[in-house]
C-alpha cells in the first residue's frame, strides 16, 4: 500500500509544478522553432527575387540576341 501511495503522490507532483515547468519549456521551444521558420522565411525570399532578377536577364539577353540576328539576317538576304 506505501507503494500506491507514494505513486500517487509523485503523479500529484506531475500534475501541479512540472506541468507548469513543462509548458514552459514547450513554450521556449516554440519560441525558437518559429525563430528558424522566420530565417527560412527570409531565405527563400531572397533565393526568390535572385531567380526573378536572374530571369529577367536572360530574356532580355535573348530577345538582344534574336534581335541582332533579325537585323544581321535583314542586312544580309
Amino acid at each position: 500500500m506505501t507503494m500506491l501511495a507514494e505513486r500517487e503522490e509523485r503523479m500529484a507532483e506531475w500534475s501541479d509544478g512540472r506541468l507548469d515547468d513543462l509548458k514552459a519549456g514547450m513554450d521556449e521551444g516554440f519560441r525558437k522553432v518559429e525563430g528558424r521558420f522566420d530565417a527560412v522565411d527570409a531565405r527563400i525570399n531572397g533565393l526568390q527575387q535572385t531567380m526573378v532578377i536572374t530571369l529577367i536577364g536572360l530574356c532580355t539577353m535573348m530577345f538582344a540576341g534574336f534581335g541582332a540576328l533579325i537585323t544581321l539576317f535583314a542586312t544580309h538576304f
